[in-house]
């Protein structure tokens, strides 16, 4: 599958964030060219894992997301509810 793009709502802000699937419902996550970390559809078919930077393979290709205080609002972190809400909207993406 292609990668694509989706506009997910987290913690009262929207975020426009790229999405590069991989194998086996896991799929990367990037944020303004940087690489959040990827996420992966758990064995009940509903909870997403979220899969950090350093746990995905050393030779990633993009530069990794780093948080800026003075421009971004809302830290993107891959746990609880974040994981849950991208997870949910890739679903509904994929349909």
């Amino acid at each position: 599958m292609d990668p694509f793009n989706i506009i997910v709502k987290l913690d009262g802000q929207k975020f426009d964030l790229n999405i590069h699937p991989e194998e086996a419902a896991t799929y990367k996550i990037l944020y303004n060219g940087g690489l959040v970390g990827a996420i992966t559809l758990g064995n009940d078919g509903e909870t997403w894992n979220a899969i950090s930077v350093r746990e995905l393979a050393p030779e990633v290709e993009v530069p990794m997301y780093e948080y800026n205080g003075a421009k971004d609002d809302v830290r993107i972190l891959l746990e609880g509810n974040h994981a849950q809400e991208i997870g949910k909207a890739i679903a509904a993406y994929r349909g």
